[in-house]
């Protein structure tokens, strides 16, 4: 069995060499699942989110809040704004390397690890141990030729026809009603869905 990890960041800004990070989720999965016990909707309970503290990625680190950012961030709908809002738990720096690094740990071995912008996610991770001292670390398990890009996958199975972020089930409206916009967990969900209906209909099955 080969097993993959995705992940998303929700950030204050778009350099990822120096904006502050709202939060991460990751997921692990597998392709075999696709066709013997398809991810569904219920699948977000397999996501980990990390939440971290904007205030000390400023303080301590010197990150940035990006301006325009954080405008779009006040213009959501209000259940997304709560969701990015600041609270008690939010994770340290040191904390969020250590949880990762945990999570990774008691994972399965990684085969590959996905995110929607090799450009911006991995850069972004890697940063956050790189503060730590701990790139090492995170290089043990998440190999950096191992990284691979959804967007790329999902653009060249449908040859470049749609785009790649459709709606991820046939019952597009009870998908609308489930999924959260701007949920770092619901994000790489929906990405892992799509794998799974190209990877179905590659194999002559049912689309879910």
């Amino acid at each position: 069995m080969t097993n993959h990890l995705i992940i998303d960041f929700e950030t204050m800004g778009k350099d990822a060499t120096k904006c502050a990070v709202i939060d991460c989720s990751v997921m692990v999965f597998n392709f075999e699942k696709f066709t013997s016990n398809p991810y569904s909707l219920n699948s977000i309970t397999e996501t980990r989110k990390f939440k971290l503290s904007v205030v000390d990625q400023v303080k301590n680190y010197s990150w940035e809040i990006d301006k325009s950012t954080l405008q779009f961030w006040e213009e959501q709908d209000a259940d997304v704004r709560a969701n990015i809002a600041p609270k008690k738990t939010d994770l340290t720096v040191k904390e969020f390397v250590q949880q990762f690094h945990d999570f990774l740990i008691k994972s399965p071995k990684i085969d590959y690890w996905w995110s929607r912008s090799n450009t911006f996610d991995p850069i972004i991770l890697s940063r956050l141990f790189d503060a730590e001292g701990k790139r090492l670390h995170l290089e043990e398990y998440l190999k950096y030729w191992k990284v691979r890009d959804t967007r790329t996958y999902i653009d060249a199975k449908m040859n470049f026809s749609t785009t790649n972020g459709f709606t991820p089930m046939l019952n597009e409206e009870k998908w609308n009603k489930s999924f959260k916009k701007h949920d770092s967990a619901w994000d790489i969900l929906a990405d892992v869905l799509r794998f799974q209906q190209i990877h179905r209909a590659e194999n002559d099955l049912d689309l879910l």
